[in-house]
């Protein structure tokens, strides 16, 4: 906790024979983060194409394997990863197994498809002969029509008004027979002399044709028997080829999830050794791994490699700021919600202090300061060990215990306050009534404040050392001599309050450390010998530094009154508390409570649970990304992640 892990440089040479073996132990140890590229150098122009054209087939037969699962109607699970892989061969041994179901799935889907395409044909049909039974009259005296054109299709509703304004010129009949999602069903009749007309109108309004069966000659009311009879007849067939579907989803299934394990390894594996430094006979595998797992991977490595890879160990110091080291944070699993606050704002870069401990304790406390009531915390942490009993569905990673944390906090302050469902005649207050003392709550929450402010700066002083940052330990305004003027200002602000003077001594160290802060850059180059000790000309650097200045003083004043929320937040949801009972009261008869108020308690305390809870979440997190973040933290760190198998367990 508060650091990232440590980290090693490790640089493994390895003979071309023995790469993919030690790929794959690497692979499977699941702790090594792959160098950029531009670390490798020279090695980095030594590679062929043959290991990302293999990545290339992999990732294309895992495409082919998904859609096929999918076509089954079966969800990619995760199996164990086979014990041996071989990326020379797998390929074609996973293609003939791959072929041949494909080729049995596209038969079926083929006939599915056809046949549903049938059934839709026998509906339009049904609904047409509907509209023609009444008239008693032979499909086949319809198709010979001497005097009248008529044409049968489908044309999306939308284009029927625009179909009737474009046949205005002509006399015609258009007759709607059945309405399917966003398309109709149609009959338009003519004179022969106006088929032309009608034909390119319908044309213009994207008819679909339908063609009066060929197969059925009698009448409307004979069509329809018989349609019935076809309909079944390919509704069956229907059903055995799903059934077929099913079967072949339960014959192959575990051949095709098994084949989607090795086929991702492979490729994940392939992809790896396409990125590895290459010369000649020798791969370079570069990377970082955590310093305590060193010895597990060389003893790993030295065994896939038979005792002929060369291994070597860089502490992340002899490359200075040329590699970016990447950040694995291992907090307990009990922060791992709070973790994902602080990585939501950004991850620590591996020279930077982790937050997360301190945002645990911080984020906890003003959250119950700002929503301090007995039962609304005790409602808060039900929730949340319900998650956390997994009783309840939760909605994110560590959101169980974060939530757990807050309502535990809330239901102190509650007990601080004497507040319990915003009643405050029930409990006694241990400390204030946040109604009653909002004076002595804002000054508490100012405090508490300037105590928040105080650990920024810690971390700001500890992350410049742990950087080697002489200018932001010292001289920067949230080092030490922007520490020492919030003191000094701060002295100079509350003696006089309190009735005392305030000592020459004090404005004497203010006007130094302003011009500390002032000449920053300067000094800090006069001290580490560096020259010239400005960049750029005098007014520039008068200009800039006077505003950053500027910014510094109204910063030590913003940043304080800040926590002032962290009071006012407390009374608001006193306040809110108390409008609910006031409106239980209204609906309350004279005998005592009646069944509308209890209702209105109810519901009440649920809308302050739900609404006051969420923005008070906001602001607890306002505070700690600009207030508290703002004075130490730039999160630009670079993920930790290793090369791993799909479902391998990485450090």
């Amino acid at each position: 906790m508060f650091t990232p892990a440590k980290m090693s440089e490790v640089d493994i040479f390895v003979y071309d024979e023995q790469i993919e073996a030690v790929a794959m132990a690497i692979a499977r140890f699941g702790a090594l983060h792959l160098a950029e590229d531009k670390a490798l150098g020279q090695w980095a122009t030594g590679g062929s194409t043959e290991w990302s054209g293999r990545a290339s087939q992999y990732a294309q037969q895992e495409r082919r394997l998904l859609d096929l699962l999918a076509q089954l109607d079966l969800e990619p699970q995760a199996v164990p990863i086979p014990d041996e892989l071989d990326l020379r061969r797998d390929v074609s041994r996973c293609e003939a197994s791959l072929s041949g179901i494909e080729e049995r799935v596209g038969a079926l889907r083929e006939q599915e498809a056809t046949l549903r395409r049938a059934l839709e044909r026998w509906t339009l049909v049904s609904h047409s002969m509907d509209r023609l039974a009444p008239l008693w009259i032979r499909l086949s005296e319809l198709r010979q029509l001497q005097h009248l054109h008529l044409v049968a299709g489908t044309i999306p509703t939308e284009n029927m008004a625009r179909l009737e304004a474009s046949l205005f010129r002509i006399p015609y009949s258009l007759i709607p027979v059945h309405r399917y999602g966003d398309r109709s069903l149609v009959f338009a009749f003519c004179a022969q002399e106006h088929a032309p007309i009608l034909d390119r109108a319908l044309e213009s309004a994207f008819l679909e044709p339908l063609a009066l069966p060929e197969e059925y000659s009698g009448t409307a009311q004979e069509t329809l028997s018989e349609l019935m009879v076809a309909e079944q007849r390919d509704r069956g067939r229907l059903d055995d080829v799903r059934a077929d579907l099913r079967a072949l989803a339960r014959q192959a299934g575990g051949d095709l999830l098994d084949m989607l394990a090795r086929v991702r390894a492979d490729r994940a594996i392939a992809e790896a050794i396409a990125r590895f430094g290459h010369r000649e006979h020798v791969y370079l595998i570069a990377g970082w791994t955590p310093t305590d797992r060193v010895t597990e991977l060389r003893a790993a490595v030295e065994s896939a490699s038979q005792g002929r890879a060369t291994f070597e160990e860089n502490p992340p110091e002899s490359f200075g700021a040329q590699r970016r080291v990447p950040t694995l944070l291992r907090n307990p699993g009990v922060l791992k919600g709070v973790e994902g606050l602080v990585t939501t704002y950004g991850l620590p870069g591996y020279k930077e202090i982790d937050p997360t401990p301190l945002v645990a304790v911080t984020f906890v406390t003003m959250f119950g300061m700002m929503f301090g009531d007995v039962g609304h915390g005790m409602f808060l942490a039900l929730v949340g060990l319900l998650m956390l009993l997994k009783i309840v569905p939760a909605p994110g990673k560590g959101i169980d215990t974060l939530l757990l944390a807050c309502g535990l906090s809330s239901s102190v302050f509650g007990a601080l306050y004497g507040s319990l469902f915003g009643f405050e005649d029930i409990l006694p207050h241990l400390w204030l009534q946040p109604m009653d003392d909002i004076l002595t709550l804002l000054l508490s929450a100012i405090v508490f404040g300037v105590v928040v402010l105080h650990i920024g700066y810690g971390c700001r002083i500890a992350t410049a050392v742990r950087q080697g940052a002489l200018r932001a330990a010292v001289f920067d305004k949230n080092g030490l001599a922007g520490l020492a003027l919030y003191w000094t200002l701060g002295a100079l602000v509350l003696l006089p309050v309190l009735g005392h003077s305030a000592p020459a001594v004090l404005y004497v160290a203010a006007l130094l450390l302003i011009g500390a802060l002032y000449l920053s850059e300067p000094l800090t180059r006069l001290l580490t010998g560096q020259r010239p000790l400005l960049h750029g000309s005098k007014v520039e650097f008068g200009v800039q530094a006077f505003f950053e200045l500027f910014e510094t003083l109204i910063g030590y004043v913003s940043n304080t009154l800040s926590y002032v929320r962290l009071g006012a937040f407390a009374v608001a949801h006193a306040g809110l508390s108390l409008v609910v009972l006031i409106l239980a009261q209204m609906f309350s008869g004279e005998g005592g409570p009646s069944f509308a108020s209890i209702v209105v308690i109810v519901f009440g305390n649920l809308a302050v649970i739900g609404f006051e809870g969420l923005i008070v979440a906001i602001q607890t997190l306002r505070l700690e990304y600009y207030e508290l973040f703002g004075k130490f933290f730039s999160g630009e760190g670079v993920p930790f992640k290793p090369l791993a198998l799909p479902e391998a367990p990485s450090a």
